[in-house]
């Protein structure tokens, strides 16, 4: 593929709209993370949507998963602990580690939570044609996958 000028600058405008999004995303979560529970950050509530989606799931994964070193995935997940969201047990395979799970009073928070985004994602998208959407996601998908090679 050749790189010309107006394929770089499309590059620079994918950046700038990705730091963009970036910002307004965690924006966006933050306004969720407080209706899963008033200290809640946006942070923690990404963390506790992972553990809810891969449970149960370790500290390390965890810490691949979002690219962040073990010390400040334990500071996230000590917060969901404390707050009662997120449950630790005892790793079967190996006893050094432990598996992270929602606890049931997190797991019905998120559920609340989630139900409430979506309907905040309807009206956002609401004119938005279906091959819009559609485009857009398919687009997310090979850029998720492209990016997951790091």
């Amino acid at each position: 593929m050749t790189w010309d000028a107006t394929r770089e600058a499309q590059v620079d405008r994918l950046e700038e709209q990705l730091g963009l999004f970036h910002r307004r995303s965690r924006r966006f979560l933050r306004s969720f993370a407080s209706r899963v529970h008033p200290e809640m950050d946006a942070g923690s509530y990404a963390v506790l949507l992972v553990i809810a989606q891969a449970a149960p799931v370790r500290l390390n994964e965890l810490a691949e998963e979002f690219g962040l070193d073990k010390s400040t995935m334990s500071r996230h997940v000590s917060t969901l602990i404390r707050l009662g969201l997120v449950h630790r047990d005892p790793d079967p395979l190996d006893g050094r580690a432990f598996l992270l799970r929602p606890s049931p009073d997190g797991r019905h928070r998120l559920t609340a939570a989630t139900a409430a985004r979506r309907v905040e994602w309807r009206g956002r998208l609401d004119g938005w044609s279906t091959e819009e959407l559609a485009d857009l996601v398919a687009g997310l998908v090979r850029l998720n996958s492209d990016l997951d090679t790091f």
